[in-house]
């Protein structure tokens, strides 16, 4: 019988993620714990492996489109077999094979950063159709009907993967991180270049330990003051921009840090970073 499979829980509170790339096609054999699908979450991009043994019978979700956990990917089933009726998933205790549902009347169906957006263009959101998976409303729908239905300008490139990502995170720093732009001049005649960057670092975790209000971070209506010192590094990768992270750098010597940022450096271009190392910094160079 054939037996659909769904977006699990990724863990880290994630709620969604992105189809990346469909590592099989419909009509391939697929074997147990064989490279399935990429999903692309706002952390990492994570291989999902098959659940089980079978001939992928129908991918329900492209490439590109960003589904809630829980939502139907792909069935699998024997060669010929008519999807008719699904056996229970496997990470789904009842998975219908059905066309995505409207969403519940009177709900509206949006991620925050769409209901920004939709804010921001003063769109009411009660009168937007969705056409993302299961009635969701997507950021294109909210332009859409800003544009009132005129045509589009210009040549249009749907963001995926890690730009999705990292457009979203610029957006929401601008949005809920305060503005400060301090110029200062430094000689740097006696710093060893390639050891720059670990140098920076240094000093800003010795800077940081003495004015820890620029080590913390906003939950609700509390200042947390951080007792770590996690440095994110920008990396220019050809998938985009990453952040990986050092970790303790207070506690490191300057060649130390510099051993730590060429590592993840490196991990950060080959795509080879674990999930744990992107995320949870605390400063960022």
């Amino acid at each position: 019988m054939a037996r659909a499979f769904t977006l699990p829980d990724l863990g880290e509170g994630l709620t969604e993620g992105e189809v990346y790339r469909w590592l099989v096609a419909e009509g391939q054999h697929v074997r147990e714990d064989e490279p399935l699908v990429e999903i692309q979450t706002d952390k990492a991009t994570v291989d999902i492996p098959s659940p089980y043994e079978g001939t992928v019978l129908r991918i329900l979700v492209p490439e590109g489109e960003v589904v809630p956990v829980g939502t139907e990917l792909v069935l699998i089933g024997e060669p010929g077999e008519s999807p008719a009726e699904v056996a229970p998933s496997a990470t789904s205790a009842v998975v219908p094979v059905a066309p995505p549902a409207a969403p519940v009347s009177g709900r509206i169906s949006a991620t925050p950063l769409v209901r920004k957006v939709a804010q921001e263009l003063g769109v009411d959101l009660t009168t937007v159709t969705g056409t993302g998976p299961g009635g969701r409303i997507i950021e294109d729908d909210v332009r859409g009907a800003a544009a009132g239905g005129a045509p589009s300008e210009g040549q249009r490139e749907k963001l995926r993967g890690v730009r999705r990502v990292v457009a979203e995170h610029m957006a929401r720093a601008h949005a809920e991180v305060p503005t400060v732009t301090w110029v200062e001049e430094c000689d740097f005649e006696s710093i060893d270049m390639p050891m720059l960057i670990a140098t920076v670092m240094k000093a800003c975790s010795e800077a940081l330990v003495e004015f820890p209000e620029l080590n913390a971070r906003l939950e609700g209506d509390e200042i947390v003051y951080l007792d770590r010192y996690d440095f994110g590094i920008a990396v220019q990768t050809d998938q985009g921009l990453v952040v990986p992270v050092v970790r303790g750098v207070d506690g490191k010597s300057i060649e130390e840090i510099h051993e730590d940022v060429v590592r993840v450096a490196d991990g950060a271009r080959q795509g080879t970073l674990a999930p744990e190392e992107l995320r949870n910094s605390t400063f960022t160079i």
